[in-house]
């Protein structure tokens, strides 16, 4: 009864709060400046959480920079759990994501998207990666924060998928600093929360349905110290060790780059193959 109770109550609040976002894109986005554009990105992203019943926790290691300090011209680069990590970074450190182009398409959920001014892929072309690069590294060099998922998909939170490199590489084009983020949602006894994975053939309503129900859920940001670009000899280089740093803080197993490269590219296709489709939205 009490679950019932509570989607009753958040399910339409994030009705009304997606149509006010659409409301604010459209009525006032192209008539204010960046930073008044990340006020609202950030209220918006708060109340997301605060409605799905989630409390925010933001730790900065030791020499690390909060988000919610963080100047623009850097790199994000978090681990994958739930389409709600987006809004978890955007609450504190309101950034530009890469999306694959059909999220462009989704009914209300897209031109949401697409109003705040994310970098999207056609993931069918040639040269959209090498394209979204470039626009990556033009924003940084703007003063915008950009935000990936390296992973390319989510995962249940029990271990990373291998980071790919891509993305990495507009931080070398614009020589902006890369900053490593470890997200996990746990319960209030912190434990692991696993109505938050979203994996399999789990749907975004799926996943809402789910989440709204839980009494209390704990989103954990743990900021690491920022990379900088000109202490590696390569962007795989640089990407390892935002890897490593995340799964260090985690305490989950990094992925294994010993075993043969087939089998780790089948692993990898078959979690984007199974993941849904908000999931591969925000990747890198």
């Amino acid at each position: 009864m009490m679950r019932m109770l509570r989607r009753a109550v958040r399910l339409p609040l994030l009705v009304f709060l997606v149509l006010a976002g659409l409301a604010v894109v459209w009525a006032r986005f192209s008539r204010i400046d960046l930073p008044a554009r990340w006020h609202h990105i950030a209220c918006w992203s708060r109340r997301l959480l605060r409605w799905c019943g989630m409390d925010f926790e933001e730790i900065a290691e030791p020499g690390a920079v909060p988000l919610s300090a963080l100047p623009g011209g850097r790199l994000i680069v978090a681990n994958h759990v739930n389409w709600i990590d987006v809004y978890a970074i955007d609450a504190v450190a309101p950034s530009m994501f890469v999306a694959k182009a059909e999220i462009r398409r989704w009914p209300v959920i897209g031109t949401l998207v697409d109003g705040v001014g994310t970098i999207f892929i056609e993931r069918h072309r040639r040269h959209a990666v090498h394209e979204a690069v470039h626009r990556m590294a033009d924003a940084m060099l703007s003063g915008h924060r950009v935000a990936v998922f390296p992973e390319g998909t989510t995962n249940d939170g029990t271990r990373l998928l291998r980071f790919h490199a891509n993305t990495a590489e507009a931080a070398l084009r614009a020589n902006v600093p890369v900053v490593p983020v470890a997200l996990r949602y746990l319960t209030p006894a912190r434990e692991r929360c696993d109505a938050v994975a979203f994996v399999g053939d789990t749907s975004l309503l799926q996943s809402l349905w789910r989440m709204t129900a839980e009494p209390r859920i704990i989103v954990e940001m743990h900021v690491l110290p920022e990379l900088e670009p000109s202490r590696f000899a390569s962007r795989h280089a640089l990407v390892r060790e935002a890897e490593r740093l995340i799964a260090a803080r985690l305490g989950v197993a990094a992925p294994d780059l010993s075993g043969p490269l087939d089998a780790r590219l089948q692993s990898g296709a078959t979690a984007r193959a199974a993941s849904g489709a908000a999931g591969d939205g925000a990747a890198g």
